[in-house]
């Protein structure tokens, strides 16, 4: 007969969080989702108890937060919304804890209304309201409670949608928050998303032990009485065929009470671990997804410190002979994904931006970058009749996500890159870029952005900077704690002219033009950089350039 279950103590949990430390470093702050359940009540004691442990400690233990704070998320969704927020309040006052609550006003901007709201809306509309509470606190870094039977629930159901391994690791233990969505206001965090983070130390962490530590320090806490509608979404569906496995139920009683047929993932999983006890077989099958994960991350991460050659800003270039380190096919499929999200247009941390995850898409781009057919001896090689040269072999194609992938040989020299077949001497390699937005005539208008509305309003408000993320890949910073040039200024006020953001050159840099009907054209700030041998490299600041800062904000880390 199994002991009792024991509770997390605080020595186990500083171990878990020490696997969430962003890559950055720990917040002086750090936020924690309350809603009120066992999940975060939990977290927010442990956090709370580790921080006064340490910070009571003769030599306090460097490297973690400083500060907890509570944020409470109101949807007025349901009958009990009222009594989780309350609970969610005295838990925090309990610990002495500062709390925040905050209400989704559906219907208000930038919200839909509440005809609108199922369970995907919610979580991103929740997930708009922590991130504003981030901000409010002065903090990068948020806690959720997610656990280990949480991540297999959303392993399962990214294995009915045809996920991969890498989809079946679920939830990571710390993640960058990234840029959201591109059409939706309501779930985009532009370039501050990119320097946010997502930690959940619980993912370790079976339900019974949370409920076990809540038990043994008395903790008061409220159950979301949705999380047992199985009717009401397909998680709450998943929770209940687990819950009824568990019971020792039939089959036929799962598929009656769920209609859902979701048995042979289940039964995938406990292959992956026949010799581990059935209670906790699926667990620990997604754990050892998550570890395998983590190693082709690592390999991924290493080729390409060894393969990545200088180039223009929001460009991949890659030296073909050191991407022959990536044998594994599942290595090579995720250093095309993370050279997809490097590059793209789409929100970083989009699907879109990962072409959609489509396997096929990944799989022609690998088999681009690693042909599995050799290539024709020199005597077959087809001469291009206008130069008198041989062809190159390798052809320019489009890798999805808004990506271009260009062939091109790498001069020994200087480390500059020619479009022409190589010579002697001459290394290839494939230089990964976005998408030209031109038409034969003109930029897309996507491309185009007008700001002089914001930049009004933002000074008329008194903001002492303006910050817009141009193309999903540049943060530019307009200085208005500063007197505007009177230049700009005398056009904008007696001349209509209009500051607008246009790419420039082939890389498609932002640049900011000063133009209108009486005005004309007048590029006031370009994106500086400046690579010794590239012909289109841009050092020379314009007139105005002091006024505006630009960087590039796009990650190529695995989280």
């Amino acid at each position: 007969m199994p002991g009792p279950i024991p509770p997390i103590t605080t020595a186990e949990f500083f171990q878990y969080l020490q696997r969430c430390i962003p890559p950055t470093g720990w917040s002086h702050r750090i936020v924690v989702a309350n809603s009120g359940g066992p999940d975060s009540t939990a977290l927010l004691f442990l956090l709370n108890a580790l921080l006064r442990e340490r910070a009571g400690s003769p030599r306090p233990t460097p490297g973690v937060p400083n500060e907890v704070v509570s944020v409470h998320v109101n949807h007025g969704l349901q009958d009990a919304a009222s009594t989780m927020e309350s609970v969610a309040i005295q838990s925090a006052e309990r610990l002495g804890i500062r709390h925040t609550t905050e209400k989704i006003r559906w219907g208000q901007f930038p919200f839909p209304s509440r005809a609108e709201v199922d369970e995907k809306v919610a979580r991103e509309a929740r997930q708009h309201i922590m991130f504003k509470a981030m901000q409010d606190f002065r903090t990068n870094v948020i806690a959720f409670g997610h656990h280990a039977d949480d991540q297999v629930e959303t392993a399962i159901m990214r294995m009915s949608h045809g996920s991969s391994s890498r989809g079946i690791a679920a939830m990571r233990p710390v993640r960058r928050l990234g840029m959201g969505h591109r059409d939706q206001e309501y779930f985009s965090f532009g370039a501050a998303g990119m320097r946010s983070w997502v930690v959940r130390p619980f993912l370790p962490v079976s339900k019974d032990r949370i409920l076990a530590t809540c038990e043994a320090n008395k903790l008061d806490y409220i159950n979301d009485p949705t999380n047992f509608q199985p009717g009401l979404t397909f998680r709450n569906a998943i929770r209940e065929v687990l819950s009824i496995q568990d019971s020792s139920a039939t089959q036929a009683q799962t598929e009656v009470t769920t209609n859902i047929k979701i048995e042979p993932y289940i039964e995938q999983l406990r292959a992956v671990v026949p010799d581990v006890h059935p209670k906790d077989q699926l667990r620990e099958a997604i754990r050892l997804y998550g570890v395998r994960l983590e190693e082709v991350d690592s390999q991924v991460t290493n080729v390409l410190l060894h393969a990545r050659s200088p180039s223009p800003p929001s460009t991949l270039l890659l030296k073909s002979h050191e991407l022959a380190e990536a044998t594994d096919q599942e290595v090579r499929i995720g250093l095309v994904r993370r050279c997809l999200r490097f590059v793209s247009y789409g929100p970083w941390g989009s699907i879109w931006s990962e072409a959609n995850g489509d396997r096929g898409t990944l799989r022609r781009v690998a088999e681009t970058l690693w042909p599995s057919k050799p290539r024709p001896p020199p005597s077959e090689v087809r001469i291009d009749p206008k130069t008198g040269t041989p062809e190159d072999p390798r052809r320019t194609f489009s890798a999805g996500a808004g990506v271009m992938a260009y062939p091109v040989v790498i001069q020994p020299k200087d480390g500059s890159i020619r479009f022409r077949p190589a010579e002697q001497g001459e290394v290839e390699g494939w230089i990964f870029a976005r998408t030209p937005p031109y038409t034969k005539t003109q930029a897309h208008p996507d491309a185009v952005v007008d700001v002089t509305d914001q930049l009004q309003a933002a000074r008329a408000a008194g903001k002492k900077e303006y910050r817009m993320l141009y193309d999903h890949r540049f943060e530019l910073v307009f200085d208005l704690a500063r007197q505007l040039p009177h230049t700009i200024q005398n056009e904008l006020d007696n001349r209509d002219a209009r500051i607008v953001i246009h790419p420039d050159a082939r890389w498609v840099l932002p640049m900011v033009m000063l133009e209108g009907k009486r005005t004309g054209e007048r590029c006031i700030a370009r994106y500086l950089w400046h690579l010794h041998g590239w012909k289109d490299t841009q050092k020379r600041p314009m007139k105005f350039q002091d006024w505006i800062h630009m960087r590039f904000v796009r990650s190529l880390e695995a989280v």
